[in-house]
């Protein structure tokens, strides 16, 4: 009897080893799992961090980035303003110059059939005078 208690004991020992192995074992993939969990955590973290970083660096130059397009159309603005005005300037320009054109193209016929008369006045003087004896006019 004492050989079939030894015999259970030593069978219970060689399990209760094996659990333990077991349960070691166990652990030791938990521990391992949970560190390995750990570090994807720690690299999620950072890796966010970063992003997080990027995307205020981002936003900022999204701002100034809109701040130049809101500048650059304020001064496309101008100048298409500064353009009308000139372009009506110039407009008005070449209705002053078509006026005045027209104007010396006036006083260059005016001045033609002025001189014109004058020559013809004068020649009808000469043939008066011409006609008139020599002595005759005093």
């Amino acid at each position: 009897m004492r050989d079939i208690i030894l015999i259970i004991a030593i069978v219970v020992t060689i399990g209760l080893l094996v659990m333990v192995v077991q349960l070691s074992q166990k652990a030791d993939k938990a521990s391992k799992s949970l560190e390995e969990e750990r570090y994807s955590r720690m690299v999620a973290e950072e890796t966010l961090q970063k992003n997080d970083a990027k995307l205020v660096t981002f936003q900022q130059e999204l701002k100034d980035t809109q701040d130049k397009m809101a500048n650059i159309l304020t001064t496309l603005k101008q100048e298409k303003t500064i353009n009308s005005d000139l372009k009506k300037k110039y407009d008005e320009l070449n209705q002053t110059k078509a006026g005045l054109e027209a104007q010396l193209q006036s006083a260059l016929k005016d001045k033609a059939a002025a001189m014109t008369a004058l020559q013809s006045q004068g020649r009808a003087e000469a043939a008066v005078s011409a006609a008139q004896p020599a002595g005759a006019g005093h």
